[in-house]
């Protein structure tokens, strides 16, 4: 009785494990969509043990990043150097990072029945902040890397404390005794998470003097320690990011345990040598920022701990890749049009400075601001942005998105009389194009879905991949 029972019980698993292949590869086949998330909420509402399955059948060889900026660009590059290894990896690289997201991408390590064919593969998945807690508690992983922590979409996640917090009253359970904890140790958001963490820590971060922040009237996210002192940086490369220590108490940054040092920042990419373990090693990458290069020492760090051997991971360092939506680079019209992600203060920021930085001509703009809950329905934040520094550098802008007042408005504020609102993709790309020259570079700065619906549009009319392909050498 009990035998006949597990046995149906298994059939009914293998029934909706299959039914959610299917409905998966039919949403490709039709380029409806990457299948990135409804096979995965199918799954989640008729088998909610699927996390214990996942758990179960990759043991020891889950990655799991998450942070406020920079959570897909680290994920890539490690699928990227796993990929470049000759390692299977299972992964959500196109950025679905919810628990549905998850269940989809492993999906992928599932036969056309449902049954596991993933034994040698390693799991590398992109998690939102407010869902690490359960994700990590369900599935166990071995190795988590924590990049940073911002505001950002308040009415989502409230104050960055609440996010912080929950991370600490998980992170700190016995449960992660055997796992690995990657951390920034220039965020001191991340430092108590660090310190409470069970199992094995390694910090990350970077030390060059020259990069210090100069704008100072730039708003930052954390001002004062937990014991009410105020936190004081001798360099603060930005926000609230640096080499920070308290003014009162002895709470300071851990020294890191791999850095980036003598850092170059270019239109053209990224230059470092990164240490580790007295191991020095010149990187050169075509990603933009200083944010870059602080997802590169992530993706290293973790490596490292996870024992590749550092020449190997180097060389598949220089593999050219893009990666979903950030920084990827399209031909239009003999354009090249450029997606940059912002949702939040620090990331745009960043963006502006990458942009901006050694520019001896003024830039071709498209900015389109939604606030579906995806983007988070508050879009106050782009006040706390640096749209003065960014108008200073414009040539051509044109405004779209459902909040393309909001973002006209902000955009007079700042100084820019000229520009274009336009309601729609097809219409503000061709404003752009038009007002650019040929061989110029267009810059589309785009919230979440935002850039989903430029992706897929621009994807189609240039003839490139839809966004669930993996995007190694497109």
């Amino acid at each position: 009785m009990v035998s006949a029972i597990i046995e149906k019980t298994m059939i009914i698993k293998y029934f909706i494990l299959f039914l959610a292949k299917q409905i998966k590869r039919f949403l490709q086949l039709l380029n409806l969509s990457g299948g990135t998330a409804f096979p995965g909420l199918l799954v989640e509402k008729m088998y909610p043990q699927i996390l214990d399955d996942i758990a179960m059948n990759f043991s020891k060889k889950i990655i799991l990043i998450s942070g406020t900026n920079g959570k897909t660009s680290t994920t890539n590059t490690l699928v990227n150097i796993f990929e470049n290894s000759e390692i299977s990896v299972i992964s959500n690289y196109s950025g679905s990072n919810l628990k549905r997201g998850v269940i989809s991408a492993y999906l992928d390590s599932l036969n056309n029945f449902g049954q596991f064919i993933g034994q040698n593969s390693v799991m590398v998945l992109e998690i939102d902040e407010g869902v690490l807690p359960q994700i990590s508690e369900k599935i166990k992983p071995d190795t988590i890397i924590l990049l940073n922590l911002f505001r950002d979409q308040l009415d989502r996640y409230g104050e960055i404390e609440n996010i912080r917090n929950t991370w600490i009253n998980t992170l700190a359970k016995d449960m992660f005794i055997n796992s690995k904890l990657i951390v920034n140790a220039d965020d001191f958001l991340l430092s108590d998470i660090a310190d409470s963490f069970q199992g094995e820590v390694l910090h990350f971060g970077i030390d060059d003097q020259l990069l210090s922040e100069k704008k100072e009237n730039r708003i930052t996210e954390v001002s004062y320690c937990y014991c009410g002192n105020k936190i004081i940086h001798s360099v603060r490369y930005y926000d609230h990011i640096g080499k920070w220590q308290c003014s009162v108490c002895e709470n300071k940054r851990k020294t890191p345990d791999v850095l980036a040092t003598n850092i170059s920042l270019s239109n053209n990419g990224i230059k470092f040598n990164l240490i580790s373990n007295k191991d020095s090693r010149f990187f050169v990458a075509s990603s933009l920022g200083l944010f870059s290069v602080y997802n590169t020492v992530a993706a290293f760090a973790a490596l490292i701990k996870l024992g590749l051997d550092a020449e190997q991971i180097s060389q598949a360092f220089d593999a050219n890749h893009q990666i979903f939506g950030r920084q990827e680079i399209f031909d239009i019209n003999d354009r090249k049009i450029n997606l940059f992600l912002v949702k939040n203060p620090a990331g745009l920021n960043q963006v502006i400075d990458s942009l901006i930085h050694e520019q001896h001509q003024k830039i071709n703009l498209l900015f389109a601001l939604n606030s579906r809950i995806e983007d988070g329905k508050d879009v106050s934040w782009i006040y706390d942005a640096d749209f003065e520094s960014l108008a200073l550098n414009i040539g051509n802008l044109v405004v779209s998105g459902e909040r393309r007042h909001d973002l006209a408005l902000r955009f007079t504020i700042a100084g820019v009389n000229n520009f274009d609102i336009q309601e729609n993709i097809k219409k503000s790309l061709s404003s752009i194009i038009s007002k650019s020259e040929q061989g110029s570079n267009i810059y589309l700065l785009l919230t979440y879905s935002a850039m989903m619906d430029y992706r897929k549009y621009i994807a189609k009319i240039s003839g490139s991949k839809p966004f669930w392909h993996k995007l190694t050498n497109e």
